[in-house]
This record gives C-alpha cells, sequence and structure tokens, in this order.
C-alpha cells in the first residue's frame, strides 16, 4: 500500500471503470481526481508484482473539514479481499489525522465492497441511482400549461435561488455537505460556464420547475442530465412529468439520443426524483451506497 505517484492518476480513472465493470464512469472522475477536492496525500493504491490492482480515495466535500471516501476498488475483488480491507483501513487511518467533522463514503453496490465496509462498522444510509433513457423513440408532448425558457447566465442569479428551493426538503443533506444555500446557488450559477443547459417553467411570473442537462457531457449526442426539479407548492399537479417531457425533447433537438443522472434514493423505497425519472422511461442502469460509520 503506498501513496499514488502523480504520473499513475492518468490511468486511475480505467483502471476503476474496468474494476468496477463500469460503475465507475470516466468524465465524473477524471473531473474529481483533477479538482481542488482531491488531494494526492488521501489517495492510496495497492501494488501487486510491480502493477497497480486496488485504489481509495478520501476527497474533500465543499463543506470544510467534510470529508468522503470513494473509488474503493480493486482489480478481481472477490481474490483481493484482504487487499480491499488493507486500502480501507489506510484510507481511515489517513481519516484520523485530519480529524475531520464528518466522514461518508459511497461505493457501488457490489461485493466485496459493501461487506468491507460493513466490516469497518459503516451502515448504508442513501442509495444512488445511475438512471439512463435512450432518446432514438423520444417525441415532443404538446404543452398547454407551462411556458418553457431557456435560462441564461444573465437570468440564472435569479433563477438560482429557485433551484435552492425546489431541491427542499429532499435533497438537504446534500445542500449541507456543498457548504450551505448560497453555495448551492453559486455552483449553479457556475455551471453554465462548464456547458451546463437549463431550462424554466413558469406559470405566468412565476417559476414552478426547472430541469437541465450537460450535452455531449460523455461523448457526442451522451448527455449528463443535471435533474427536473419543482418548486415544493407546486409539487403532486403534474409539473415535474411536464418538465420531464419537454427536458427529452429539449436534449433530442440538441443531438442527443441518450442521456444520464445520478439521483439518490432512500433505502426502503423510492425518492419522489427516482420515481419521476423510472416513470418517464428511463432504466435504472447502476446502484450506489451512501455509508457512514455507526
Amino acid at each position: 500500500m503506498r501513496n499514488v505517484e502523480p504520473h499513475e492518476l492518468g490511468a486511475l480513472p480505467k483502471n476503476l471503470q474496468e474494476w468496477t465493470s463500469g460503475f465507475i464512469e470516466l468524465p465524473g472522475t477524471k473531473s474529481v481526481l483533477s479538482s481542488s477536492a482531491f488531494d494526492r496525500t488521501g489517495c492510496f493504491v495497492a501494488e501487486d508484482k510491480g502493477s497497480i490492482v486496488g485504489c481509495v480515495a478520501v476527497t474533500n466535500l465543499p463543506r470544510k473539514n467534510w470529508l468522503i471516501i470513494r473509488y474503493l476498488a480493486a482489480k478481481r475483488a472477490s481474490s483481493r479481499v484482504y487487499a480491499v480491507e488493507k486500502l480501507l483501513s489506510r484510507a481511515l487511518q489517513y481519516v484520523e489525522t485530519k480529524k475531520p467533522e464528518f466522514l461518508r463514503a459511497t461505493t457501488p453496490s457490489m461485493q466485496p465492497y459493501v461487506d468491507v465496509y460493513r466490516s469497518f462498522a459503516f451502515k448504508p444510509i442513501r442509495r444512488d441511482f445511475r438512471i439512463t433513457w435512450d432518446l432514438t423513440g423520444t417525441l415532443e408532448s404538446p404543452n398547454r400549461q407551462v411556458e418553457i425558457k431557456e435560462v441564461t447566465e444573465k437570468t440564472a442569479p435569479e433563477v438560482a435561488k429557485v433551484l435552492v428551493e425546489s431541491i427542499r426538503p429532499y435533497w438537504d443533506w446534500r445542500t449541507e455537505e456543498q457548504g450551505g444555500e448560497e453555495a448551492v446557488a453559486q455552483k449553479f450559477q457556475e455551471g453554465f460556464k462548464k456547458g451546463e443547459r437549463w431550462l424554466s417553467g413558469s406559470l405566468g411570473k412565476e417559476v414552478v420547475g426547472l430541469t437541465g442537462l450537460i450535452p455531449d457531457y460523455y461523448k457526442a449526442g451522451d448527455a449528463r442530465f443535471r435533474g427536473t426539479f419543482v418548486v415544493p407548492e407546486y409539487r403532486g399537479r403534474g409539473y415535474g412529468r411536464i418538465m420531464m417531457s419537454q427536458a427529452s425533447s429539449w436534449a433530442k433537438k440538441l443531438g442527443q439520443h441518450k442521456m444520464t443522472v445520478y439521483t439518490f434514493s432512500y433505502l426502503e423505497c423510492l425518492s419522489p426524483g427516482a420515481l419521476l425519472y423510472i416513470k418517464s422511461g428511463g432504466k435504472i442502469e447502476s446502484e450506489y451506497l451512501q455509508l457512514q460509520r455507526a
């Protein structure tokens, strides 16, 4: 077990994808490993006969002194459980030196990783899904109820306030991890510089819902869906379905044939967002767990 070397970081995303059969995806992993959240001193690899065969990383959450353990994976992990355990143990030793206020972990819902986390007193608290849509057969649905507009950088500051409101209370845990509502609003505005595009749906002057995506995020025609959100007082009236229909049609107009979203759900049942996505034709492609130490 040792720290990853700078020249080895470029190969890690592909290794992680292969070791987890695609559960860990390339663009998001590359983004994390090149971000300010990543510190190489918190990333450890297992080496066997000169080759890297395992990995784990402790990275920073946006909120100060909050940490997350991620990328616990190994080549042929079922025959290298000892290596997986040693990697997690080494990550936790590093965590102790940081004395964090908060720590959680995330892992694909696959063995041996779930059992290894459990053996270190971690308990699942939420599920995450990767949900995809095949847009090749998407048809535009008529919409006579909601006025749809594309959000611009000029209107983004005001719309950001609506987003903050529309993620309550289901995403309160993530708002806290992001550093609060102002940080969430700021990140929304910064997303436009990174290729994010959003639609707002309004009744008169009131914005009732939002939906967004990043075209060509994974590859040409393969979008990263940013989700659909409805302001609390307008939920249960069908606006979520309208915004989802608009999102699919819009994505297709932008030349996208597929879109993918990562969304959380409860352990015992589907969250409203996940249920909306599945009802709108999304298919669960992969499942993950968020965990905390008991």
